[in-house]
Formats: structure tokens, C-alpha cells, sequence
């Protein structure tokens, strides 16, 4: 809901008294405006401006009211596009516009509220609506602030949208000495860790269209400059060219020398006699041996191996740029010992609290067996494992739970959605895989990237060729795991969703929802193995549905010749005419089917569900599938 914000008489008795105030004392100001072109109680200060937002949109309508600022940074870098910086004396705001304008960093400027929204985009405070070749009428130029001197600790949320400048800082380890950020195809902005001599830390935000995106970040320690943002509780800097990054002199002793050093076997002897933190003046030091940038894990977690060959989770409180094979101290001090859903971790770091002690030698992977892995997973949990002569299955997707298997026994192999080989088809086979043990619940594996598949014999018959039958109630697949294997697609068009696995009472069923969704919108596919039409006669499909919560019609079902096995998007879906279950049916009933006759079709065959939701709408009901059949009739 916005409030409507039209210029009042309070504003304008406001707005005098603050006038009047100012024009007592000397100030770094803009210059006015003739009289008859600006009233001067219509004028408001940005702090005015930002005490006005309480939690929901300020829409300004036909107000009359102003704000004068200086121009911290224009979009003429290409570090934000028709965006702006301003700032007054004390305070910032950030400026997102409908239409450029003829203004540049330096100038100051009167900017018009009619018809602009005062808002919150993920901690950032900002105008947005503005037009910026009416809203923004430039008074002078050369008027560039000075930076304001501070530190990393003191910058807060107070001092969005200000030009600060800080001292004896330097890039982390990680960050330092790689381009400023990654090209646009690859991502659209680069977060580059910032850090001073306390282990204080913030983000570098740059733009991968900046025209210096691809310099290389300085690896010493100096000042920078820049502007203040924020993201989700994350304090960021914008910097406006790579001249105000001065970084010349030696970098910051690493701190945490002095503080007793624990091992991760301690650790765990501790978590085990009901420890709960860390003592106080500790410090934990080793290798990371996870990989970041396959993101086979969120972005908060790491997994460190110490000299002793004992490995350990890490959780920080916010992502961290830890890279594989980085060599890292951690200062423990208090720090929470937990276990979450078996795995222990470190938890609640800072990410201040890890600091990089320079480029670490990989450990080498204790060669095992499933089951020897299974019986001592305390033993090898968060290490680095090799399972010789491990079996993965053909015809699915790495994304979910994949069931590895050996001449001793079974275990899941997990993989993030968000994993960068996520979506790639596992060509089923013999393979020595390496891969980080670790536990949900149960124990898993975790490869890193497919660099971790070491194939040694391809399968000659894949779960992926075409079939002349199904029978399919998933009652192999175990809780939550996605439904991707024996040649079967799942696939997330929007959002990070996917057809999974549930269970009710021992049945088994593929489930899709949006309930609690953090998308704002979940589009996903079940595809069947492909189907060799035209070696059947006569054939027949079948399945359940069934619906809970319903909320809106995203349920249907498709059909298709032109498949290929992967690009879901470019082939042609056509409606298949089946009973679905709907808002008129119960909840969790099923609802049969009916017999599809697929006889009129020629060809290699795919029968697809999909589910479309917004979770923002309220879109977020439940539909199900299950008992999948096809035969000669």
C-alpha cells in the first residue's frame, strides 16, 4: 500500500523553519535557483526526505515539494544504468530514473518530487520514478563533495547514497588482483570482498557493463572511494573509476597469529561432550577444499580440511568469496558448534572472522567404499573421499538426489539446483568419483564439479533410451529428492523449484508447489522417458493427480514429438487431453486419469506435467502425480 504524499501547509511551516535554519550558516550547498522559478518553503532536506518513509511507499503525486543535492555519481561509467547518486550536506538517496536527464556527477541540482515514489528495494532506500530531463533542473556544476572519512565499521545504513572514502584498506585475498567483475553473460554484477587490518569487511559492487569491469583489482592495501549502497543487510561500495582505488603499500599483517590454535578433531571431541562455543582466543586453520564457483552449496557454507586430515563445515553469516584450495584461518573465538540435520558445522561466522594466509595445498581424497563410508561417516564427514568403480545412473540430471552405487552398497549423491552442472545429463556408467562426504540426515556425497567424474565404462543401454512401457509410483525415489533419474526430466524453467518427491502413510508420488516460495514466480516440468511410439501398436497412457490447497489453475499437460532430451524450452508442447484434478475435488484424492490413447502420434514421444505459480500472487497450491503407466492395450 502506498501513501499518497501531496504538498500541505505542515510541509511548507516544515520546510520555512528549516530554511531559515540553513541560511543561517555556511554550508556546502547548491547554488539557488531564481525566486520565481523555486519557492523556498517547498524545499526539504534528503534526511527530511528519508524520515518520511515508514515502511511503505511514499507516492508524491502532484507535490510540490523539492530537494536540493550534488551529483556523488551519474551513470556515466556504466557502474549503474539511469541511476544516480545525490547527496546534501547530511545525508544520500538513490535515485532510479524513467528517463535520462542532462546532469553529471559534480552538478548540483534541484530535483522535483511530483510523480515519484519513495521506496525500499532490499535495505536500499531510493527514489524511484524520477524523470530525469524534467524532475532534475541542474542550478551549477563543479560542485563535487568531499568524500567523507570513515571506516568500515562505522559505515551503516545511515550513510546510504554518501561518497565516503576509506584508508588502509586492502581486496581480500580472494578478490584481490581479478577483474573488478565478471562479464555480463556471465552474471550481471560481481561482489568483491573489501577488508581493513581489524578483519572488517564489505562488498565492492561492480557492474560487469563498467567500463572498467575487466581491470584487475589492486592486491595491495590504500584508501578507495566510493558510494555507499546496501542489499539485504549487506553494506556495499560503488566505486566511480579506478583512479580513486589508490592501493600501493603492504598488505595487512593476517590477525589471529597470537590466538591458540584448535584442531578439528578437538572440535569435535568438544561438540561431543556438549560443548556449545568455541572457547574464547582460538583460532581454526586449513584448507578449503569446497569450490564457490560451481556453487554446488550455498553461498554462506565452505568445507575446511585441516593439517590433520580432519575436514569441518563453516557457516557464515552472510556468502563469502572462500576459493577452493585457499589456505584460511578462522578466528573462532565463541563461535557456535552445531549440528544441523547431523552435519557438524562452525556456525554464525563473520565473515570478517576468515582470513586468507595465501594459496594451500589440495589434500588428497582417502580412497573408501560406500559402505566403509556409511559405517564411519564421523570419521570422514566433510572430507574428501574417492569411491572407485562407483555406478551413477544414466537418463536423468545431477540436480537433487542421485543414487551411487559400488560392489558394496548405496548412497545419494546431492547436487543444488543452482550447481552449474545442475541441469547436465549424467551419461550412466562406471566412474572413480571424488567427492566431499558429508551428512543430511543421512550420509552423502558432494562432488565439486565435473571435474570430480572420472568415467571409466559408459553404459551400453541408457535409462534414457526409449521405452515401449512405464511403470512408474516412485516409490524408489526418497523424500524431497527430485524426480531425475531412469529418464526421467525434471526441469525449472522460473525460479528454483522443482518436481519432488514426497510421502504420505508409504506411499510415495511426485509433488509440485510454490508454498513458501522466495521466486517470484516457479515454472517447472516432469518429463517421462522418451516413448517409442511406433514400436507399440496400440498404446496407452494413465496416471493420478491430485490436488491440496488450491489456489489457482497451474496444472497441465503436454505431449511432444520434437523433444530432444534436453532443451525443454525450444520444443514443441502440445496440450494432451487428460482428467486432472482440480478445485473441485478434494483434497488429497486421487483422480484417475482417464485412458489416453496415443496411437494418433508418430515418433519418439514425451508426456510432460507442468506447474506455473506466483508466489507473491498467492499462486503456491499443491498438485501431485503418481501410479504413471503405459502399455499395449
Amino acid at each position: 500500500m502506498r501513501r499518497i504524499f501531496n504538498y500541505s501547509p505542515a510541509i511548507i511551516i516544515l520546510s520555512l523553519i528549516f530554511f531559515a535554519t540553513i541560511s543561517s550558516c555556511e554550508k556546502i550547498e547548491p547554488d539557488a535557483p531564481p525566486a520565481n522559478e523555486l519557492s523556498a518553503d517547498s524545499i526539504i532536506t534528503i534526511s527530511q526526505l528519508r524520515d518520511l518513509y515508514q515502511d511503505e511507499p511514499v507516492a508524491f503525486e502532484e507535490s510540490g515539494l523539492n530537494i536540493m543535492a550534488i551529483v556523488g555519481m551519474d551513470d556515466s561509467s556504466g557502474n549503474i544504468y539511469r541511476e544516480a547518486f545525490v547527496q546534501d550536506d547530511d545525508a544520500g538517496i538513490f535515485l532510479r530514473l524513467s528517463q535520462f536527464g542532462n546532469f553529471k556527477e559534480g552538478d548540483s541540482v534541484r530535483i522535483a518530487l511530483r510523480g515519484a515514489v519513495l521506496d525500499d528495494y532490499r535495505g536500499m532506500l531510493q527514489l524511484t520514478d524520477i524523470d530525469g530531463s524534467t524532475n532534475i533542473i541542474v542550478q551549477a556544476s563543479g560542485k563535487h563533495p568531499e568524500p567523507i572519512h570513515t571506516t568500515i565499521d562505522q559505515i551503516t545504513s545511515d550513510m546510504q547514497g554518501m561518497l565516503v572514502k576509506l584508508d588502509e584498506v586492502q581486496f581480500s585475498f580472494s578478490d584481490a588482483g581479478v577483474p573488478y567483475a565478471l562479464s555480463p553473460e556471465i552474471q550481471a554484477g560481481t561482489n568483491r570482498r573489501l577488508e581493513d587490518c581489524e578483519g572488517n569487511s564489505l562488498i565492492i559492487r561492480t557492474s560487469g557493463y563498467a567500463e572498467f569491469a575487466q581491470e584487475l583489482t589492486p592486491e595491495g592495501n590504500g584508501s578507495i572511494i566510493g558510494l555507499v549502497g546496501e542489499h539485504l543487510s549487506d553494506m556495499q561500495l560503488h566505486i566511480r573509476r579506478t583512479s580513486e582505488v589508490i592501493m600501493e603499500g603492504e598488505r595487512c599483517e593476517p590477525p589471529g597469529e597470537d590466538l591458540d590454535l584448535l584442531t578439528i578433531a578437538q572440535i569435535r571431541q568438544m561438540q561431543a561432550e556438549g560443548v556449545t562455543n568455541l572457547p574464547p582466543n582460538t583460532r581454526i586453520e586449513g584448507v578449503i577444499i569446497s569450490d564457490r564457483e560451481h556453487e554446488n552449496l550455498p553461498g554462506q557454507n565452505a568445507y575446511l580440511m585441516d593439517e590433520h586430515g580432519d575436514g569441518i563445515a563453516l557457516r557464515f553469516q552472510s556468502w563469502h568469496s572462500l576459493d577452493r584450495s585457499l589456505k584460511v584461518r578462522i578466528i573462532s573465538s565463541n563461535l557456535p558448534i552445531t549440528r544441523f540435520n547431523g552435519l557438524l558445522q562452525v556456525d554464525q561466522i563473520p565473515l570478517g572472522n576468515a582470513v586468507a594466509l595465501g594459496a594451500g595445498e589440495m589434500p588428497e581424497p582417502v580412497v573408501t567404499t560406500i559402505q566403509n563410508l556409511r559405517d564411519n561417516i564421523n570419521d570422514f564427514e566433510s572430507t574428501l573421499v574417492l569411491i572407485e568403480d562407483a555406478i551413477l545412473p544414466g537418463g536423468g540430471t545431477f540436480a537433487g538426489n542421485v543414487v551411487v552405487t559400488d560392489n558394496t552398497g548405496s548412497v545419494d549423491m546431492y547436487t543444488t539446483n543452482w550447481a552449474s552442472f545442475a541441469n547436465t545429463q549424467i551419461v550412466g556408467g562406471r566412474y572413480n568419483l571424488t567427492a566431499i562426504a558429508s551428512i543430511y540426515n543421512s550420509p552423502q556425497l558432494q562432488i565439486r564439479n565435473l571435474d570430480d567424474l572420472e568415467l571409466l565404462e559408459e553404459d551400453d543401454h541408457q535409462p534414457g533410451d526409449p521405452v515401449t512401457s512405464i511403470d512408474e509410483d516412485f516409490q524408489s525415489y526418497p523424500d524431497h529428492a527430485i524426480i531425475n533419474q531412469d529418464g526421467w526430466t525434471a526441469y525449472a524453467e522460473e525460479g528454483g523449484r522443482n518436481w519432488i518427491c514426497r510421502t504420505h502413510q508409504n506411499n510415495h508420488y511426485a509433488q509440485a508447489t510454490a508454498f513458501n516460495s522466495p521466486d517470484p514466480t516457479n515454472v517447472m516440468w516432469m518429463i517421462t522417458p522418451p516413448i517409442d511410439r511406433d514400436a507399440m501398436s496400440n498404446p496407452v497412457f494413465e496416471f493420478e493427480s491430485a490436488k491440496a490447497f488450491y489456489t489457482h489453475d497451474g496444472f497441465s499437460l503436454y505431449i511432444s514429438s520434437d523433444f530432444d532430451g534436453d532443451d525443454v524450452k525450444n520444443a514443441t508442447w502440445e496440450p494432451l487431453d487428460a482428467r486432472l484434478a482440480g478445485q473441485s475435488d478434494p483434497d488429497n484424492v486421487w483422480i484417475h486419469s482417464g485412458y489416453i490413447d496415443l496411437s494418433p502420434y508418430q515418433g519418439i514421444l514425451y508426456i510432460a506435467w507442468k506447474y506455473e505459480a506466483a508466489a507473491p500472487q498467492g499462486n503456491t497450491g499443491t498438485f501431485r502425480v503418481d501410479n504413471v503407466k503405459l502399455y499395449e492395450d
